[in-house]
């Protein structure tokens, strides 16, 4: 990997189970306060937080996510987490995409922020990159927790869409025309998922 050290880049790591319009709203606001040149979107084989819920195959939740960017020049997609297997940590992921891009941002979910102390090896993420931690609803409660002055909150549009409530909708035969991207309903019609 050759190194780019004038690149800033952000990380966001998930299930997108499915990808949906909160997630790409939200990040295209991060880089633009961040100033970021990108943001690399990777799927997680699987979550250390998420192991008890069915997940979607791998595939399916990187083909959504590849839809779902695909006309955002400064969006890209990694399969990294999925290809190297196992459960995904962060540290990991950090420590890989260093090898090329020095300046990394990790973006965060508040939730995970709550619970970050309860992450892999935490101190080396924090002191590994700069960590954003994102709001995206409006009551949202962060916990003190000792890494609150080593981490940047932002502000965020207040989105409450999650895919827990895309997969019950659709699971009820609901519509979800405006909670994610045509491309990535199409997809989830095509292939039945959530049913």
């Amino acid at each position: 990997m050759n190194k780019r050290p004038n690149i800033k880049i952000g990380l966001f790591g998930g299930t997108f189970d499915p990808i949906h319009n909160g997630h790409l709203i939200t990040i295209q606001n991060v880089l633009e306060k961040r100033k970021l040149d990108k943001v690399i979107f990777i799927p997680c084989n699987i979550s250390p937080h998420k192991t008890i819920r069915n997940v979607s195959s791998p595939n399916h939740r990187l083909n959504m996510l590849k839809l779902a960017i695909s006309n955002f020049p400064k969006f890209e997609f990694s399969d990294y987490e999925i290809n190297k297997g196992g459960i995904s940590y962060s540290i990991d992921t950090i420590n890989h995409f260093k090898m090329t891009y020095p300046k990394i941002e990790l973006i965060i979910g508040y939730d995970n922020f709550n619970v970050f102390d309860k992450w892999h090896k935490p101190d080396d993420i924090i002191n590994e990159c700069t960590v954003l931690v994102i709001k995206r609803k409006e009551n949202a409660e962060l916990k003190k927790n000792k890494y609150l002055k080593s981490v940047i909150i932002l502000d965020t549009p207040t989105i409450d869409i999650s895919s827990t409530e895309i997969r019950k909708r659709i699971k009820n035969g609901k519509y979800i025309d405006f909670f994610v991207p045509q491309k990535v309903r199409q997809y989830i019609i095509k292939n039945h998922l959530y049913r």
